[in-house]
């Protein structure tokens, strides 16, 4: 799987995506484990913007030889502060869109009682979520509707800070083992590109790492996905490859990293997702402000017996289910 899927091409954006890649002149190679390393150490936070998608095969429906796509994307934006092991707090909201000509096709599926469908619909609205000291609360319909008068977030329990921030752009680039040896086994590799339509200079020349992973590799290597996953992933997808693709400035700091999976040569009717994080700035430490103990209640499950379907995780284990019926 050495192409791009259709779904993370699409939500590549940017000066990256537009990238036409000349034979570069040798030039000292941006040492990019090194700049992360720097961002830790001085507790930096990051300002992103993600875009996702995610495609259903198994949901769509035919009317006329004519298909309906179950199609919808993931957006993200926030707040990431970093500290000497990682991401140490975050505060982000996310938000499940559908295009409105594929939302009816989503409506129908929650009306015939697919509880995904009624899960995602819920998401529609904005969901803020809040990583504090190693506790992850929710605010949004999904956590929040069944709460007891007067609370306003669902706690969550126990979750790190890069668990929250990497539920559906799957791969953290600030587990410096886990970068250290995604870039020690790479597909394609192009530094020093020109750049012209880069904002900054530091964007003027970009260069990029490729590679491939399973998620059953992903999930002995990286202590977010083991996290993220719950449990070692079964066969279903455990041999399904990640795509995954870092892009970074002239210092080596990234400046976009991108996952993306596809059960296109495993199964049909296919399932596909990706997501895309753009890392908007870099600066200095700030503060991240979670709910106060009389605003928040426990909360095990969503409202109304959901899913969750709030990572991707979860949407590449939905594949592995039984179709909804046409």
């Amino acid at each position: 799987m050495r192409r791009l899927p259709a779904l993370l091409s699409a939500v590549l954006i940017g000066p990256a995506a537009t990238l036409t890649v000349p034979a570069a002149a040798e030039a000292a190679v941006p040492d990019v484990v090194r700049a992360v390393q720097n961002q830790l150490a001085k507790g930096a936070s990051v300002k992103f913007t993600q875009y996702g998608q995610v495609y259903f095969g198994s949901r769509n429906k035919y009317d006329n030889h004519q298909a309906r796509v179950f199609r919808f994307q993931l957006t993200k934006n926030g707040t990431l502060l970093l500290g000497r092991r990682g991401v140490v707090a975050t505060g982000i909201t996310r938000r499940v869109e559908f295009h409105p000509h594929l939302l009816p096709l989503a409506k129908e599926h929650a009306a015939e009682g697919d509880l995904v469908s009624q899960s995602l619909i819920a998401q529609t609205q904005p969901h803020r979520w809040v990583n504090k000291n190693g506790q992850f609360y929710s605010t949004g319909r999904l956590w929040t509707a069944g709460l007891p008068k007067g609370k306003t977030w669902a706690g969550r329990g126990r979750q790190s800070a890069g668990a929250t921030a990497f539920s559906d752009q799957i791969i953290n680039i600030f587990e410096i083992p886990t970068l250290k040896a995604l870039l020690a086994d790479v597909d394609k590799r192009k530094y020093n590109v020109p750049n012209p339509a880069g904002k900054t200079p530091d964007l003027k020349v970009i260069g990029f790492y490729n590679g491939t992973i399973t998620f059953a590799e992903l999930y002995e290597l990286s202590p977010t996905f083991r996290e993220v996953a719950g449990k070692r992933p079964d066969p279903s997808y455990a041999n399904l490859v990640l795509e995954w693709n870092i892009f970074f400035d002239r210092r080596g700091l990234p400046f976009k990293v991108a996952s993306s999976w596809s059960t296109q040569e495993k199964k049909k009717p296919h399932s596909e997702g990706g997501a895309a994080i753009d890392i908007q700035s870099w600066g200095a430490a700030t503060t991240i402000t979670g709910p106060r103990p009389a605003q928040a209640a426990v909360v095990h499950a969503p409202v109304d017996g959901l899913p969750e379907c709030d990572d991707m995780v979860e949407f590449i284990r939905e594949d592995a289910r039984p179709s909804v019926k046409q």
